[in-house]
């Protein structure tokens, strides 16, 4: 039988694709393209990876598949010539905090592994070498260290109260043992008074011999020595004393593995010894996540231009009343006798008085006189801190411990410092580097170590194997333009590109051939000088033999694709057709009626700018000393009232720069915001501004019932409309009455889900319309309340530009609706899951919800890569919004990639010069213009090439 040529698909009708039929040439490399919300992910991810999938599931085990996650069967005909499927998509969010990057790639597998095997061992308590002796090994170095002394050879025998040692020593002296150490002190069995009274527990030594160390004694000692390590569980001391008058020697001994210096006993090192997910190797501080919730000061003292007296140390303001009572005293007593003014402002008390209050004065005393207390007592103040952390401990109240928490922010353990494994573990190296220091290596720096292990390693023929997997996996992320991050990197702080290309070094690694390998814009996040070696690899799985299908808005990735699959002409109903389909060069020579990406690529067409350039009118929001993560004191000055685009390569910190220390700042200043800004000396300008407004990609909820309606609070307003309709009047609903998540107006079959979940056990959970409510999610009573002939329900269906029908003459509805269409999602329908979103419509659902309040100007708006998931299409529309914003006085800062926004800048701050270590600081700052003549600049050389190819 012929092998097939294609990928046939027939019949596909998932979300709002049109009864497709389409077929994609396998072994090659094509791009899915088209405007957001026309159908890409449905044909690629919900239909033919998804049938993939089903089709492998149903050839295992029934026990099998009930393990593995199941997946729907997708509403298609038949799709024919599908080989195994492969899904690398995007993945913001919602990860295992255990998660890294060195776990994810499986680069922690063998690296845990060769620490166990080859690792040199330490002890965490004063670094001698941990070492395994035989009993002629540790005879031979008593004999080398102590020759021809006198030596006493003591077995560890227990610690233990008097009490207990006064039943348990006659018991030695019936075995025929004379001598015992109690506490340091060599003491006869037949001493009556050889246990002393008290409570205090003691050491105690069993004395197994008294011998010279001379060579004829050899077999003596051999002899004592095993009894001495038979009674003290594999443990020896040996006392030595070279003349009566000298003073006694202690040399710890053992024949399992034990430190040289103090005699610890270790167990044998296994890979779980080297893993933050088992007790034998995690942090018993922290679990193994390496981090700890702590009070910080920030947050104690949120404001500091009031008073202790007015309650500058607001976490000791809750609690009972007798607390608060108590802490009031408490302050009151302390400004006497510390003193300081309590009503002077926080910030303006003594550094010294701040800190005596907030972490305690060591042992200084101070005179305290409490409620029920008859005179003052003399007690150590603590700290207002450290009796936050006590109280938190030991509340039984979850109410005070959660109200408590707002006040903490999960900072690095204080045992492990980050490292999340505890010290036996960590004091273990391998090529002069522990495991904690290997994984807080960039990748770059991991991959040179891995080359030198190998070298070094290679002759061994059991760990050859071991070092060559952690080198290779090394080199496949450095492939994938990742050599920036660190492999203690958490996997859930990368964004949908990083988390996509790490997935993607994972499977060059496999070296897997005829499988169909499914991507979702894995070009997100990576700067133009980056997208090169990626393009490469993606050529390389085609070039294996595989099927490459992308999900893909990135020119040069659709420049280089065998086949352009282009879907629309729109988004949502208005989409789910294929409009081209053919090579590159064919779909740049279609005219812009039969394909708007073709005209895009051939330059026919552009993103432009209708706004008017603005420049700089000399006032600039300025970020001093940023030197968060691997900012090298970083002065960055962002226009007042000018759009800014952050540039540069991945890994060189313009999120850094711009989430952690700008928004926090000013989301903290601004806002209220209880978060902690990054490293820097101060921000300038910040008064300008009333308010911030950040928009990431995040996504809108996480449960199914969130919706485009909820979030944006049209369905509060849609409610407020339906419990003024007339019957719902006479009938006396309240607004209340068209929520599906409280009870009254839901249908309670389904409790406002719409559908009943049906447990197929070891087939994908199947979904049934609701017969009661038949998918509506609302009674019968609420259905009959109507506005204009539609329900709530009916409403919900419906699209933004019909919903912009329906409620043309109502102004407050309108508004949500108009922003909604206005940044590109008119096709969304309203009660659309928030689940089923993606980061881009994410991102320009929360936009929208700030363009639909009042715009007062003076507002910052910082937005993180917001032409994710765009076409160029969607790119103009987002562009001319932005500039509207600008235009109304607002100041708008984005961190941005695209070539095309990059160009319509008012202002460009460009860092780098690479990523990672060799980022961190800003290669250019100034105009469009101006950027292609800095020699440093890696954005500058892109937009010149860029600039360029438009001119040709």
């Amino acid at each position: 039988m012929q092998a097939a040529t294609h990928i046939h698909v027939k019949g596909a009708r998932e979300h709002n694709l049109k009864n497709l039929e389409v077929r994609l040439p396998r072994g090659k490399l094509v791009v899915l393209t088209g405007p957001s919300g026309s159908g890409k992910s449905s044909l690629a991810f919900d239909t033919i990876y998804a049938e993939g999938y089903r089709k492998y599931m149903e050839s295992l085990s029934t026990q099998a598949r009930q393990v593995l996650e199941q997946l729907k069967r997708p509403d298609v005909d038949f799709i024919h010539g599908l080989s195994p499927v492969l899904a690398i998509e995007q993945r913001t969010g919602n990860g295992s905090p255990r998660s890294t990057i060195a776990t994810v790639t499986e680069i922690a597998d063998y690296a845990r592994l060769l620490w166990a095997l080859h690792g040199e061992q330490r002890c965490p308590k004063d670094g001698g070498r941990v070492t395994q002796r035989s009993l002629d090994d540790n005879v031979a170095r008593v004999f080398a260290e102590v020759p021809g002394e006198r030596v006493l050879l003591l077995a560890p025998l227990m610690n233990a109260k008097p009490s207990v040692l006064r039943e348990e020593l006659p018991r030695l002296r019936q075995r025929g043992f004379q001598r015992v150490r109690l506490d340091g002190e060599i003491k006869s069995l037949d001493d009556p008074k050889l246990v002393p009274s008290g409570a205090k527990e003691i050491t105690v030594d069993l004395v197994v011999d008294r011998l010279v160390a001379n060579a004829d004694q050899r077999s003596r000692m051999a002899d004592s020595l095993e009894l001495a390590f038979r009674e003290g569980r594999d443990r020896a001391v040996v006392l030595a004393q070279k003349t009566a008058d000298a003073p006694w020697r202690e040399i710890t001994l053992s024949q399992s593995l034990a430190c040289e210096i103090c005699g610890d006993v270790f167990e044998k090192l296994t890979p779980r010894h080297f893993s933050f997910n088992h007790n034998e190797g995690a942090c018993g501080t922290c679990g193994g996540l390496g981090r700890k919730l702590r009070f910080v000061p920030e947050l104690v003292v949120p404001d500091p231009e009031k008073s202790v007296r007015e309650g500058a140390l607001k976490p000791w303001r809750i609690g009972g009343k007798n607390l608060i009572i108590k802490h009031n005293a408490i302050l009151k007593q302390l400004a006497e006798q510390l003193p300081f003014d309590a009503e002077k402002p926080w910030k303006d008390l003594p550094e010294k008085t701040r800190e005596i209050l907030l972490r305690g004065a060591g042992e200084r005393l101070f005179a305290f006189k409490l409620k029920r207390m008859r005179e003052p007592k003399a007690m150590v103040f603590a700290g207002v801190i450290p009796m936050l952390e006590e109280s938190w401990r030991e509340t039984d109240s979850e109410g005070f411990q959660a109200r408590l928490t707002t006040y903490m922010v999960a900072g690095e353990c204080p045992e492990c410092h980050g490292s999340r494994l505890n010290a036996r573990s960590s004091a273990v190296s391998v090529g002069g580097k522990a495991l904690p220091e290997f994984f807080a290596l960039g990748v770059n720096e991991a991959a040179e170590f891995g080359r030198e292990l190998v070298a070094k390693l290679a002759g061994n023929e059991a760990l050859n194997e071991i070092v060559t997997g952690v080198e290779q996996r090394l080199h496949f992320l450095l492939q994938t333009g990742l050599g920036y991050l660190t492999l203690d990197r958490d996997y859930d702080t990368l964004s949908g590109g990083e988390a996509q290309r790490v997935r993607l070094a994972t499977q060059l690694g496999m070296g897997l051939m005829g499988v169909i390998y499914v991507l979702d814009e894995p070009s997100i996040g990576l700067h133009p000088a980056d997208n090169d070696r990626l393009l490469k690899q993606l050529i390389e799985l085609r070039d294996r033999g595989n099927t490459v299908l992308v999900v893909e808005h990135d020119e040069e990735t659709m420049r280089i694709a065998d086949e352009i699959i282009e879907l629309g002409p729109e988004a949502g109903a208005e989409g789910g057709r294929i409009l081209f389909q053919g090579t590159p060069a064919e779909c740049m020579a279609q005219p812009y009626k039969v394909s708007r990406t073709g005209a895009y690529l051939a330059r026919k067409m552009s993103v432009s700018k209708d706004a008017k350039t603005k420049i700089a009118d000399g006032t600039w929001l300025t970020v001093r000393a940023a030197r968060e993560h691997n900012l090298r004191d970083v002065d960055a000055r962002f226009p007042v009232g000018l759009l800014t685009c952050v540039t540069g390569v991945s890994g060189s910190g313009k999120s850094t720069l711009v989430n952690d220390v700008l928004a926090a700042a000013a989301a903290r200043k601004l806002n209220g915001a209880k978060s902690i800004p990054g490293k820097h000396r101060h921000i300038e300008n910040l008064d300008f501004f009333e308010k911030l407004v950040q928009v990431d990609q995040e996504p809108i909820g996480r449960s199914p019932r969130s919706n485009p309606a909820t979030y944006t609070k049209l369905l509060d307003l849609l409610r407020d409309l339906f419990e003024q309709v007339p019957l719902a009047k006479v009938r006396g609903y309240k607004a209340s009455r068209f929520s599906f998540n409280v009870r009254g107006g839901r249908c309670e079959r389904c409790q406002g889900d719409g559908v009943i979940k049906l447990d197929m056990q070891f087939m994908a959970d199947a979904y049934a319309p609701c017969p009661s409510c038949g998918g509506k999610r609302f009674n019968r009573e609420t259905l009959e309340v109507m506005f204009h002939g539609k329900s709530i329900a009916d409403v919900l269906e419906m699209s933004v530009r019909e919903a912009m029908g329906l409620f043309r003459n109502i102004p407050r509805i309108m508004d949500k609706l108009e922003t909604l269409n206005a940044v590109g999602l008119g096709y969304l329908t309203l009660g659309q899951s928030a689940t089923t979103l993606s980061g881009g419509e994410a991102q320009r659902i929360k936009l929208s919800l700030e363009l639909s309040k009042r715009q007062q100007g003076h507002t910052l708006y910082i937005l993180d890569e917001p032409t994710t998931g765009l076409h160029w299409a969607d790119i103009q529309n987002l562009m001319d919004l932005l500039f509207k914003l600008r235009d109304a006085g607002n100041t708008v800062i984005v961190i941005e990639h695209n070539l095309d926004v990059i160009n319509l800048a008012d202002w460009i701050i460009d860092l780098g010069p690479g990523g990672g270590s060799a980022g961190g600081e800003i290669v250019f700052a100034g105009t469009r213009d101006e950027i292609e003549k800095a020699e440093r600049s890696l954005t500058g050389v892109a937009l010149k090439r860029w600039s360029e190819a438009a001119r040709k």
